[in-house]
């Protein structure tokens, strides 16, 4: 079954997502989709959160975007295992086997697969996606979109294959940020780790003092 039609989602400034929908495709109520909570992370927000059920096959699609100070390269492994926790938790579905693709570095971004297979009740369904990350607009705020797929156990997954090759990112990423002052700091002390250790002595004598300083001190008796 291939998609008839297709959505463009605003995700990110000057980013869009091409959502295509397959034939039939009814939309899912937004108190049905599962919440993600992004309020750890300061500045983050939700900007897609969207799926459609269609013959025994259901589409999901979140993006959010994040501040990027303390960004560094590298940290896409970590933050792209951490969206496939969010995306196992978020699906409904008693995941029995998961299995993340290698991260590839396409133009201004990276993106990684993913399958899997579980259960939604009693029934078996397959998991197909893929996750894309980079950044975006004048602030280069980090940009990550998930879609998911899933459908049948016993199908071949030429459903969800059709509908994932369509969806793409359209716009123009931009170059990642200059790494923070704390990423700075953390790789230096990776270099130099004696001298690091060193200057946390020093913090460390001068965090006491201050907590020391500020201390309540004892009243006079009587």
């Amino acid at each position: 079954m291939s998609s008839t039609a297709s959505e463009l989602h605003g995700v990110a400034p000057g980013l869009g997502l091409r959502l295509p929908l397959p034939a039939g495709a009814r939309e899912t109520p937004p108190e049905a989709l599962p919440a993600i909570d992004v309020s750890a992370i300061a500045g983050a927000r939700v900007t897609l959160r969207r799926g459609v059920d269609a013959d025994g096959l259901s589409l999901r699609a979140v993006c959010a975007t994040a501040p990027s100070r303390q960004w560094a390269t590298g940290l896409e492994e970590l933050v792209l295992d951490r969206a496939s926790g969010l995306v196992r938790g978020a699906l409904g579905v008693a995941i029995e086997r998961w299995e993340a693709g290698p991260i590839r570095a396409l133009s201004g971004h990276v993106e990684q697969p993913f399958e899997g297979a579980g259960r939604a009740g009693e029934r078996a369904v397959a998991v197909r996606g893929r996750h894309v990350l980079g950044f975006a607009g004048s602030e280069r705020d980090a940009a990550l979109c998930s879609v998911v797929c899933l459908e049948p156990a016993e199908g071949t997954g030429e459903r969800c294959g059709a509908l994932l090759g369509a969806a793409e990112i359209e716009g123009a990423f931009v170059a990642p940020p200059e790494p923070g002052l704390l990423v700075r700091a953390i790789f230096a002390a990776a270099e130099h780790p004696a001298a690091a250790t060193a200057a946390l002595g020093v913090l460390a004598a001068a965090g006491v003092t201050v907590l020391l300083a500020r201390r309540p001190r004892p009243r006079p008796l009587g």
